[in-house]
């Protein structure tokens, strides 16, 4: 038996500023790039090398941060330029949950750990049959005065470490600057199409 279909993920990205009255701006509205992370973590999953617990192969974690170029990624980005790097960072009364991880980059674990903000379980939806929306929820509290232009999704630990989740780059976005306040949500729905 012969299987023609070939696995071809595809991405969407919008940005909204959400204020207090229940008013939405639309910011930002592309295509988005599926890493080649992905792939590595799919190809652990089908040979069965890494991880035995289905969870380590989803989408739970998600990085932001100001280093995004627009002539500078690809299919081969393994990291953000530069993401937030301590939990202060986040904002001290951030309605986010981080935990902190050593990523796996261009093939290895890194040497340090980056505080990565939790997608709530809640705020993963099954779209179509081959389609799923991650809502990612920078709320008034979080990151205020910060200037972000990337983000990026992480499967959660693929290789199955042991000690403490090792999550790689799935997805990834430049996008235009955005000057996080209080006066707004920045709220990210990000559709990957399977």
């Amino acid at each position: 038996m012969k299987n023609n279909k070939s696995l071809n993920p595809i991405g969407h990205l919008q940005i909204f500023k959400l204020f207090d009255d229940g008013k939405e701006e639309l910011v930002f509205d592309e295509n988005n790039v599926i890493t080649s992370g992905m792939g590595v973590g799919f190809s652990y999953l089908f040979s069965a090398s890494g991880s035995s617990i289905i969870t380590d192969y989803q989408i739970l974690n998600f990085l932001v941060g100001s280093g995004g170029d627009y002539d500078d990624y690809g299919v081969s980005t393994y990291k953000l330029q530069s993401p937030v790097l301590n939990s202060i960072e986040w904002g001290p009364n951030t309605g986010l949950i981080t935990e902190d991880f050593a990523p796996i980059e261009n093939g290895v674990i890194a040497g340090t750990s980056s505080p990565f903000a939790r997608i709530r379980f809640s705020n993963i939806h099954k779209v179509t049959s081959t389609s799923v929306r991650y809502t990612l929820v920078l709320d008034r509290t979080t990151l205020n005065t910060a200037a972000v232009n990337e983000v990026g999704l992480y499967m959660r630990n693929p290789k199955g470490s042991t000690e403490a989740p090792n999550p790689i780059l799935a997805a990834y976005r430049p996008f235009t600057q955005i000057t996080k306040t209080s006066d707004f949500s920045l709220i990210f729905r990000w559709t990957l199409q399977f």
